[in-house]
């Protein structure tokens, strides 16, 4: 056996032992009676059992020592206790209808999870192996998620850096910046964060001194320990994670300033949901609401802006105003005549210390976080290819052992049934059993014997398989899976008999306790769903009833009232979508569940449309390129190379060095809005009609910018409850600069 698998056996060997009989052990009880102890020397036993305590307590297995307090054979001896209440899974009365939706929400992420194999374990334990994996359920699940590509791409770094913060573990790697070139960079890892689709970790950065965020997917090559040392760093305890949660993609970095943002009523409701990130004024003459806007980057805030269209306007500042108005000329100048000859023009605004970042979205959607996905999409990688996260092998042989020893199972377990239970591959099951077979409680008595064969793995339950029989607590890897699994799903669905996952993420709470809780990794998105809307769609794609829906449509402007048959709720990697049949346009819509004002419930049932095709949608992707697409060509500046690559285009390098990437639309109203919030530096090179509509839309908004225009008086405004801009009020100044 390898030094690790000979670790393994002891440590399960020790549990063993220390659970045979209900009374605390002597340190030479222990050393006599356990696999792999008896023959080291005293102080070679005492150096591997202390470092074996250590490693059970990692994953929530705690032996304690006894005082002579709490027992009277302590005062000769140190004695090891590991009772039943710290080594037992507690026990957690789940209704069925919670045993379902637990089952369900595996299954939603089985393969889409970068957590998803210890996620597995964790339902194995908690369910008592009691999954409903069966049903129509499973056929139509009624919520869907993107596969998680930056776990795919990036599994290994992840898995390193998960790693590395619970060590406490300095660690170096080379990082690709904006303008495509490779840095190493020492770092102490602080916490990690999932936010739109995209993974991020935050901590130290030795090179700049100062805490930084780094995207994973552009980190290349392997991610490495800079030393030995049990621990390398501690987290300073002033430290807030919360404060590098998803923020507007204009307010990355500490805030330079402040502007005064005027919003008609159709789209004023939406900038309101972003009141973590702005401070509204109050309304002008016309009934308009006025927005603080504090803000770290003065393009993508301006890229915002010309997303909301028609609905909104930048007031204030001037000089603000005024390089909005020269980029608007930029844009239409750019696209008059049939084709440009030059290179996009470098938009005038101020220099900035990190590559561009990708421009603001508005009301839903955009070039920074577009709903178009990659051009050649993929279909949904394999359980082993994305769950870039394996449980621990000491947590995965325990929960293999709780999980052989059961009585309810057959005398034969197949390969298909371990995979599918488990998530195990055929060699992690046999790997595991060549060592279980050897855990044994001293003077040879054992909890099994395991065989494997062609179809499976035949058990034979030994004297002392009970000790096994409820499974361990979950390790702390297998608990923030599960609590993970939740928050990404939020209440996205609803059952019979259970409204929203809330009693369900209740009771997982009181399982594994407040210990526990340590945020190792947030998920978030820069604007959730609103939870009402989110109750009111989960009920009628459950009762299959239809909605009344105020959806506000970013191609053209406006807000609308919608009757709509729900099907599915689905994640992309940029939000929350719904898929429908919309009546009135007598046709399968997709929805942006962050477009929705407000959603109302009807009493009218329907049936299913055989003529609805969910297949696109159940693989997380809001807008799959086929035979309908328009396809346009658009050149970009050469600083936009890294958003090109991170978004999955395509493109072609030009002798100038400018890049030419084709994208695919359904709307032509909606590309050319998009290429108008590049400011300048993406110019649509065809079709003409397109690039006929880029150029009204900057003509429109030109006519708005030619003039200077103040805000109402703001002491006024101010006195209505706001903040006066430029107050500083809310704008994250402490928050750090993010690595492009």
């Amino acid at each position: 056996m390898s030094r690790d698998e000979d670790k393994l056996v002891r440590q399960l060997s020790l549990v063993s032992f220390l659970l045979s009989r209900a009374r605390p052990f002597t340190a030479r009880e222990v050393q006599e009676s356990v696999e792999g102890y008896a023959e080291m020397s005293d102080e070679t036993f005492v150096r591997r059992f202390h470092n074996d305590r250590a490693d059970l307590k990692k994953i929530g297995i705690e032996i304690r020592t006894i005082s002579g307090a709490e027992a009277p054979q302590a005062a000769e001896a140190q004695l090891y206790l590991l009772s039943e209440e710290d080594f037992r899974l507690p026990s957690m009365d789940f209704t069925p209808a919670e045993v379902r939706a637990l089952s369900l929400a595996l299954a939603a992420l089985d393969g889409r999870f970068a957590y998803a194999r210890p996620l597995r374990l964790a339902l194995t334990a908690i369910l008592r192996g009691r999954q409903d994996l069966s049903g129509p359920e499973l056929g139509e699940l009624p919520v869907a998620l993107a596969p998680d590509e930056d776990a795919r791409r990036a599994g290994k770094q992840l898995a390193r850096l998960e790693e590395a913060i619970t060590r406490g573990k300095t660690v170096c790697f080379s990082y690709t910046s904006g303008d495509g070139g490779l840095r190493e960079r020492t770092f102490d890892p602080y916490c990690l964060y999932l936010i739109q689709g995209h993974w991020y970790v935050v901590g130290h950065d030795h090179l700049r001194d100062g805490i930084r965020t780094f995207r994973l997917a552009r980190i290349q090559g392997a991610v490495r320990f800079t030393g030995e040392r049990p621990r390398d760093f501690s987290i300073p305890s002033d430290f807030d994670p919360d404060e590098y949660r998803a923020r507007p993609p204009w307010l990355i970095g500490p805030a330079r300033g402040s502007a005064i943002i005027r919003v008609d009523d159709d789209l004023s409701w939406w900038v309101e949901r972003l009141a973590r990130h702005v401070s509204r004024l109050g309304e002008d003459a016309d009934g308009c609401t006025l927005f603080d806007v504090p803000y770290a980057d003065e393009a993508v805030l301006l890229s915002w802006v010309v997303g909301l269209g028609g609905c909104g306007e930048l007031l204030e500042p001037a000089a603000l105003r005024k390089r909005l108005r020269e980029s608007l000329k930029v844009v239409y100048a750019a696209h008059e005549g049939e084709k440009p000859d030059g290179p996009p023009a470098v938009a005038t605004f101020a220099p900035v210390t990190r590559a561009a970042p990708a421009p603001a979205a508005a009301a839903g959607g955009g070039p920074y976080r577009q709903s178009q996905p990659d051009l050649h999409p993929q279909p949904p990688e394999t359980d082993e290819k994305t769950a870039a996260i394996a449980p621990e092998h000491l947590a995965r042989a325990m929960t293999l052992l709780y999980y052989l020893v059961d009585e309810q199972r057959p005398p034969v377990i197949t390969w298909e049934t371990l995979q599918e239970d488990l998530g195990l591959t055929r060699a992690e099951v046999e790997t595991d059993l060549s060592l279980i077979n050897l855990v044994n409680y001293g003077g040879g008595t054992y909890a099994l014997t395991a065989e494997a064969g062609p179809d499976g793995v035949t058990v034979v339950r030994d004297v002392m398989a009970d000790t096994f029989a409820q499974p361990a607590r979950l390790s702390p890897l297998m608990a923030r899976a599960l609590l993970l699994a939740l928050d990404i799903l939020g209440d996205s669905f609803a059952l019979e008999g259970l409204e929203s996952l809330s009693s369900v993420r209740e009771k997982v709470r009181g399982l594994i306790g407040p210990e526990d809780g340590d945020e190792v990794v947030i998920v978030d998105e820069f604007l959730p769903p609103d939870p009402a809307v989110v109750e009111v769609l989960n009920r009628a794609i459950r009762d299959r009833t239809l909605v009344v829906l105020e959806y506000y449509t970013a191609s053209r402007q406006e807000l609308s009232e919608r009757r709509v048959e729900p099907y599915l709720l689905f994640h992309s990697p940029d939000g929350w979508y719904l898929e429908g049949y919309c009546l009135k346009a007598g046709d399968q819509r997709t929805f942006r569940l962050d477009r929705i004002r407000s959603a109302s419930a009807t009493d009218q049932t329907f049936i299913p449309r055989p003529v609805v095709d969910l297949r696109g949608r159940r693989s997380g992707q809001a807008f799959l390129p086929d035979e309908t697409a328009a396809w346009a060509s658009v050149r970009f500046h050469p600083r936009w190379r890294t958003y090109l690559e991170d978004s999955g285009k395509e493109y072609t390098v030009g002798a100038d060095g400018c890049l030419e990437a084709r994208i695919p639309y359904g709307d032509e109203r909606w590309m050319a809005l998009e290429v108008v919030r590049f400011l300048g530096e993406g110019v649509l090179l065809h079709p003409v009609s397109v690039r006929e509509k880029v150029r009204e839309f900057a003509s429109a908004l030109l006519d708005r910018y030619r003039t200077d225009r103040m805000a109402p008086d703001v002491t006024a405004i101010s006195a209505m409850g706001g903040p006066a801009p430029g107050s500083n009020a809310d704008t994250g100044s402490n928050s750090p600069g993010r690595e492009r």
